[in-house]
């Protein structure tokens, strides 16, 4: 995982941390589910978003306050994705210019070895 990745993902973990800490039941005989979890690049759970069964009330606190943790995690992840996609972009442009720096170095070069060359044969002749 990229280090931005990485960070964004810790971000994520910390909001969602101190929302689930507001939210979990606290009866344990309610009823909740995993709605949706996520995973880092050694396959370790980072992120769990749960969920009240679906015979639950709609009007419960707890739903409304999940549905709005839900759409932040929505809304981070979109962000991430698009945060992704921009740096994928501006590495492609950095190793794009990389690769024509290079080129022009080498350009520089000949043309120094070449304008060396000229000055030795005038001086010769």
């Amino acid at each position: 995982m990229q280090p931005a990745r990485k960070l964004l993902s810790l971000l994520v973990l910390l909001v969602m941390g101190t929302e689930l800490t507001q939210v979990l039941p606290t009866n344990p005989e309610e009823s909740w589910q995993v709605y949706s979890s996520a995973q880092d690049s050694e396959g370790r759970c980072i992120c769990t978003v749960v969920a009240p069964q679906q015979t639950m009330c709609s009007r419960d606190a707890r739903t409304k306050q999940l549905r709005q943790l839900l759409e932040k995690v929505q809304n981070m992840s979109q962000s991430i994705e698009v945060l992704d996609r921009r740096t994928q972009r501006d590495l492609q442009y950095v190793e794009k210019m990389e690769n024509q720096m290079k080129g022009l170095e080498t350009k520089f070069k000949q043309v120094e070895e070449s304008h060396k060359q000229h000055l030795a044969r005038q001086f010769k002749g």
